[in-house]
């Protein structure tokens, strides 16, 4: 079968789950009364509002119960950018700088960058070739600039690194540093303890929840700066009608993900492992960035000579659902991922780097099968 044949006509493989997870029969399940017959404002203070509200309350109960922290300490977002973009911008009302690393999501980055307008610095920590942060730089470079907040995301969304956050994070607290922690790909998926964790950020999609929702862990003892001022939903910090049903959905969902973060975890490890000996054994010039063992399923191949953008779109009329390890940038021309330039790869070879991710919707096989499409497609089939 050529591979420019559409993909309705063979089984499709769905390998992008750092970009988003199916929605878990318990979230839609957690969702649906709240569509309907608990479909009130929750700030609403008669009966239909006040069931919206115990809702919102129970679903806050939830996750901080799965996290091991008070339920005053979760408060619900947007997703990811906007719990990111909210701990940059308290940092940014203390004044001073932001230590973080080149690899950063970009809504991390960005922000920095943002807000240098109200006389916040940016200072990068280098990682290696991994993408990993030498824990021991860190404290180094934390006792020579006195930041106002230090950020280390959990696990990379485009390689799959996973930092020691125990090590980065009791170097931060012994040097007074408040610390945050972007977890959006890190929940559900690796073990997640938030000791000497400040702040640290979830999205609901990234562990089979809804979209468009997510929270920050703010430790009681840390300062948060209004992020939007409103009619004072979320302790006054972050105004606006909060969404029941999506809220519950994240929250049946992180149960759900935790129950079987084991045995999911090393389903989607077998799948990127055939991925990764079907490709290099029949085509040994690819290069693996990241290591091995970082986040489960993930993984991020190099094609010389291939540009990513033109094999995601073959992929995908070969019924593979895969990213590009480059974005692009405003006006749609390619350019070379941040993240892999920042850990030695060069810029012609960052273009060429494709992302999948194993998971939830993925059968027992499709590891091994994406290889085989994929070297069809190099083959020129």
């Amino acid at each position: 079968m050529s591979v420019t044949e559409s993909r309705e006509n063979r089984d499709a493989i769905y390998a992008d789950h750092a970009a988003t997870a199916p929605l878990r029969p318990e979230a839609l399940a957690a969702m649906e009364p709240y569509f309907h017959g608990k479909f009130g404002n929750p700030s609403a203070r008669y009966r239909l509002g006040l069931e919206a509200r115990r809702g919102v309350e129970l679903s806050r109960r939830a996750i901080a119960e799965c996290l091991g922290c008070d339920s005053t300490e979760i408060f619900f977002t947007s997703g990811g950018s906007e719990g990111n973009a909210w701990a940059v911008w308290t940092a940014a009302h203390a004044g001073g700088t932001v230590l973080t690393t080149p690899i950063e999501h970009h809504s991390v980055l960005r922000n920095c960058r943002g807000m240098a307008r109200w006389g916040l610095k940016t200072d990068l920590l280098p990682v290696d070739n991994l993408g990993r942060v030498d824990p021991e730089a860190a404290e180094r470079r934390l006792s020579q600039t006195a930041p106002a907040l230090a950020s280390v995301q959990w696990a990379n969304n485009e390689v799959g690194t996973v930092q020691d956050m125990a090590a980065v994070a009791a170097a931060c607290r012994a040097h007074g540093v408040p610390l945050h922690s972007d977890g959006v790909q890190a929940l559900g998926h690796v073990p997640v303890d938030l000791k000497n964790i400040d702040y640290f950020t979830a999205s609901a999609h990234k562990f089979g929840g809804p979209k468009g929702a997510g929270f920050l862990f703010a430790r009681r003892a840390a300062r948060l700066a209004p992020l939007i001022r409103g009619g004072g939903q979320e302790s006054g910090l972050r105004g606006g009608t909060e969404n029941a049903a999506a809220i519950a959905g994240m929250a049946a969902a992180l149960k759900a993900a935790l129950a079987e973060i084991g045995e999911a975890g090393a389903r989607a490890r077998r799948m990127a492992a055939e991925f990764r000996s079907v490709l290099a054994r029949a085509c040994p010039d690819v290069r693996f960035n990241g290591p091995e063992d970082g986040l489960p399923g993930l993984v991020s191949v190099t094609v010389p000579g291939r540009r990513a953008e033109e094999l995601v779109y073959r992929l995908d009329l070969a019924g593979v659902c895969a990213s590009a390890g480059a974005a692009c940038d405003s006006n749609g021309d390619p350019a070379p991922s941040h993240v892999l330039t920042a850990m030695g790869l060069p810029a012609g070879e960052a273009v060429c780097t494709l992302r999948l991710s194993f998971g939830a919707a993925n059968r027992e096989g499709d590891g091994a099968e994406a290889a085989r499409r994929l070297l069809a497609i190099l083959a020129g089939r």
